[in-house]
């Protein structure tokens, strides 16, 4: 099993006119999800844009899966994951055309684990995604993600807006993600729900504070 930290912030801090993140301390380790609870604009997206190298934080530490952050990014983003229920494709393309663009990229792209995904979801590949209801357009893109392999899953509230059935597939697909020891998830909320059923641990922030 790999012993590097998944996730390791120390001392992290970033302000605006209208915000501040204030020294940020967080570990995950490898093989472990941590729910990541807070209330609307409590830092939890900024929190993922460190991490993955998006802002550069004014003081503070970033090492993600045993990479120096941001000056090392390329090298961590191949191992990384990224969803959201607000994630843009491109509406007029399929399915089947996103999975074919992202497996262009990553060679470590798994395309029975994908097919096993569509099934699971009930996700026509053939279709476009502008025909896609909201909840399948959040289940293609995990879809896009997950079948991709990384070690480091970024989800950044990729629940909302889903309706029970939709959520619990979703949740349901995380559970089995976890069955890779090696495999690590952050998982970002305004809703314990989401993430009491699944975390091994779970670290509240709010207004910029742990």
């Amino acid at each position: 099993m790999n012993t590097e930290l998944a996730i390791e912030l120390s001392g992290v801090s970033q302000s605006y006119s209208h915000f501040e993140l204030s020294d940020l301390n967080l570990k995950l380790e490898p093989g472990r999800m941590m729910g990541f609870i807070g209330p609307n604009g409590a830092g939890k997206s900024l929190t993922m844009r460190i991490i993955m190298g998006l802002v550069l934080a004014e003081q503070g530490n970033v090492r993600v899966l045993g990479h120096q952050m941001p000056k090392e990014q390329v090298a961590a983003k191949w191992d990384i994951g990224f969803a959201s229920e607000d994630m843009r494709l491109y509406k007029n393309g399929t399915v089947q055309w996103h999975i074919d663009f992202v497996k262009s990229i990553y060679s470590n792209w798994d395309d029975a684990y994908a097919a096993t995904l569509a099934k699971r979801f009930d996700i026509k590949l053939s279709q476009k995604l502008k025909g896609l209801s909201h909840g399948q357009r959040v289940k293609a893109g995990l879809l896009l993600v997950l079948a991709r392999r990384p070690n480091l899953l970024l989800l950044d509230e990729p629940t909302t807006g889903l309706d029970p059935v939709a959520r619990r597939e979703v949740l349901i697909e995380l559970m089995e993600v976890l069955q890779d020891g090696d495999r690590s998830v952050l998982f970002s909320s305004h809703n314990t729900k989401d993430v009491e059923q699944l975390s091994d641990e779970i670290t509240f922030i709010d207004k910029g504070h742990i």
